[in-house]
């Protein structure tokens, strides 16, 4: 009769030591790194632990921290150099953009382009294009159109991107407003200048605009010559303010020395002495 007694006495022993050297094993685990393990518990089991510390106004918390004392720190000259009036600079918009390739892009995404080829103004400038005619029922003889045309130069530098909408048609005005405004988003794709993207909107409802930034003007306007006419015209912005005509006259190639033949440089001609004698 005296045995059980021992017997759960010496079990219940065991289990409150187990429990107390697991229950500290535990607590050392999950109170280690400032109660991180803890809260990664807390917080899978969907309770929300983190609290958030409003300081008090007006008081500056002391950093603990060593000091250091006469220490020199070298600082380029002209760190303190106040700037030159006349050599600012300003952000450019770089034009080396192929136009080729654009009307490329054009073409895949729907616009009937035509072969990038020399102009039939100048041979030194480089263009395609495309035209669509709206047939009007009312009237043959006034249809509908749009018109798109790239223009560059073969060493890659794009010159203007300019489209022609005429509507003689109510119900072509909405289709052929958004065709604009599906040629200014792929502009703004292709050259990666995504903030001229934002203006399509305004071309898709025939809102008037003209912005010029970094060196490059957006212009959508209606013709004076008649009603159901606009212009949407991609181009340099003209004149250059001062500023953005230094960034280019310094970023221009003939200002710097020639490319190795192995860049695309010329060949490099080496001169032989004749004898003398």
């Amino acid at each position: 009769m005296e045995q059980k007694p021992r017997k759960r006495r010496g079990a219940l022993i065991f289990s409150l030591i187990f429990l107390t050297v697991a229950g500290g094993i535990a607590a050392t685990v999950l109170l280690a790194n400032d109660r991180r393990n803890l809260n990664l518990l807390l917080r899978e089991m969907g309770v929300e632990t983190r609290t958030m510390v409003i300081p008090k106004p007006g008081i500056m918390e002391a950093f603990k921290g060593k000091r250091l004392k006469g220490v020199a720190v070298m600082l380029p000259d002209n760190t303190f150099t106040p700037p030159v009036k006349g050599r600012e600079s300003a952000f450019m918009r770089s034009l080396q953009r192929d136009g080729e390739g654009l009307c490329q892009l054009f073409r895949k995404e729907g616009f009937d382009m035509t072969p990038w080829g020399a102009s039939s103004l100048s041979q030194q400038v480089l263009e395609c294009s495309s035209e669509t005619t709206v047939p009007n029922a009312d009237d043959p003889a006034n249809p509908s159109t749009f018109f798109l045309i790239v223009k560059g130069k073969a060493d890659g530098q794009l010159l203007s991107t300019r489209a022609k909408l005429i509507f003689t048609e109510a119900d072509q005005r909405a289709p052929l407003a958004a065709r604009a405004a599906r040629m200014l988003a792929l502009f703004g794709q292709y050259t990666n200048w995504l903030d001229l993207t934002e203006e399509a909107l305004k071309v898709a409802s025939l809102t008037t605009f003209s912005i010029s930034n970094f060196g490059i003007r957006v212009k959508f306007s209606s013709e004076f010559s008649g009603e159901g006419r606009y212009n949407l015209i991609i181009a340099p912005a003209a004149p250059l303010q001062p500023a953005q005509r230094r960034t280019q006259d310094y970023f221009a190639r003939k200002n710097y020395w020639p490319l190795l033949p192995e860049h695309g440089g010329p060949p490099i001609s080496v001169a032989v002495a004749e004898p003398q004698g």
